[in-house]
C-alpha cells in the first residue's frame, strides 16, 4: 500500500550526497590519451583480421562483415563523442597522461599501470587468436 509522506519526513530520512565532480560530468575521453584507444582499436581490429584471414570461408563473410561494422562503431561513436564542441573536453595527452595518472574506481592509478591495466586484455585476446590460427594451420 501507498501512504502520503510530508515534506519535512522526507527531508529528515533523504540522504544528502556531494554532486559528483564536473569532470565526470563534462569529461568523455574517459582521461585517457588518444594513443591508449588507437592501440585498442589496432588490436581488436587485428583480432578480428587475423581469424578472418585464419579461418577464411565463404560462409563466415557476413558474420565477419557484422563484426567488423560493430567494432566501426564501438570505436568510432567515442571519437563523435570526444569532438563535441559544446561541454565537450579533448583527451589528455600523453605526456600528461603518464605524469598526472587517472583516477579509478580502486584509486590513483600511475599512468604506466593505467596503460598496462587498459591494454592487457585487448592483447591477450589478440594473442589466443594468432595462437588458436597457428594450432589450427598446423593440424
Amino acid at each position: 500500500m501507498t501512504r502520503r509522506i510530508d515534506q519535512g519526513q522526507m527531508l529528515k530520512q533523504a540522504d544528502i550526497v556531494a554532486s559528483p565532480p564536473l569532470l565526470a560530468c563534462v569529461d568523455q575521453s574517459f582521461e585517457m590519451p588518444t594513443a591508449i584507444f588507437a592501440t585498442m582499436g589496432t588490436l581488436f581490429f587485428g583480432f578480428l583480421a587475423v581469424m578472418t584471414i585464419g579461418f577464411a570461408n565463404p560462409n563466415l563473410a557476413v558474420p565477419m562483415a557484422v563484426n567488423f561494422a560493430f567494432l566501426t562503431a564501438f570505436f568510432g561513436i567515442p571519437v563523435l563523442f570526444v569532438r563535441i564542441p559544446q561541454g565537450g573536453s579533448r583527451a589528455l595527452g600523453w605526456s600528461r597522461f603518464m605524469r598526472q595518472g587517472i583516477q579509478t574506481a580502486t584509486g590513483h592509478s600511475s599512468g604506466t599501470e593505467a596503460a598496462v591495466l587498459t591494454l592487457l586484455l585487448p592483447l591477450l585476446i589478440f594473442l589466443w587468436a594468432v595462437a588458436i590460427t597457428i594450432i589450427a594451420a598446423l593440424i
